[in-house]
């Protein structure tokens, strides 16, 4: 009876080790045998502002900021959808949160429902002239008995020269205002006035109306353009984040953070021209 009693706990411990292998070896295969998590899917809103943002042909979403975004949600795996609208839409759409996120410029303007991105992007205005660049003003006194273009509801020029308005009401200088950029391309191109505030992008219009134009371009107004994230979406800020420093690092943006000239050659598509843009972009 000693003997049988002294061999139980040896076979009890024995037993239980059995187990304990056993199941060692099951969680392992259980782990793999699990199904992959879903990929992380981002609505993002933006609007038509070619060539930096638009839809191209086949209704595909592009431009060199649309090029290099979607390139980001490539490299994270990102499914990414992006939705063109109308510049206030596509503000109400990510305030509401029916957009996780969206590409525009940052001014502040967004900070109730979302924060910037890591990748932010250059985007500056100041005055074309078509009389040269000695002509073009450094201050908002220098516009005193001169004639100028702007698009109207186009903030950034007030920047430059808060009592724009006040001005023309005093004659102290004249100003047109146009319906939307194509518009005032126009205006400029035929003389109307000799200034025209816009953005570095008007030089597309320019392009596309007379490719032989000449004219001075002096930036005045310098913000970046970012991806305005959610703030209830905290992992995909830091996806884009993380994945932005990883292309950033590995040489795949220029200095103004878009796609290298041998990336964007193979994505960009252009957008045709028509001319019908939100003039509330700054």
């Amino acid at each position: 009876m000693r003997e049988s009693i002294r061999t139980y706990p040896f076979a009890g411990c024995l037993f239980f080790r059995q187990i304990l292998l056993l199941a060692l070896v099951l969680v392992p295969l259980s782990a793999a045998a699990s199904p992959p998590n879903p990929p992380l899917r981002v609505t993002i809103a933006s609007f038509s502002f070619p060539p930096l943002l638009h839809t191209a042909r086949d209704n595909v979403f592009s431009g060199t900021m649309g090029e290099t975004v979607k390139y980001l949600c490539e490299v994270a795996s990102i499914t990414c959808n992006f939705t063109v609208m109308p510049l206030k839409r596509a503000y109400q759409k990510v305030r509401s949160g029916a957009s996780n996120a969206l590409i525009t410029i940052n001014v502040g303007q967004l900070t109730n429902c979302c924060i910037p991105s890591d990748w932010a992007s250059p985007w500056t205005a100041g005055f074309f002239s078509s009389a040269g660049a000695e002509e073009i003003p450094k201050s908002a006194k220098d516009l005193t008995g001169r004639s100028m273009i702007m698009v109207n509801g186009m903030k950034s020029p007030y920047f430059f020269a808060k009592n724009l308005d006040q001005m023309a009401a005093d004659k102290r200088l004249t100003l047109w205002k146009a319906p939307n950029i194509l518009s005032s391309v126009k205006m400029f191109l035929r003389k109307r006035a000799p200034l025209l505030w816009g953005g570095e992008d008007f030089m597309w219009y320019i392009h596309k109306l007379d490719k032989n134009a000449t004219y001075s371009f002096k930036p005045l107004f310098k913000k970046p353009v970012v991806i305005w994230v959610r703030k209830d979406k905290p992992e995909v800020l830091a996806l884009f984040n993380r994945i932005f420093a990883k292309v950033k690092a590995a040489g795949q943006l220029d200095s103004k953070n878009l796609l290298i000239p041998a990336l964007m050659q193979q994505r960009y598509i252009d957008a045709p021209f028509q001319g019908t843009h939100d003039p509330e972009f700054p």
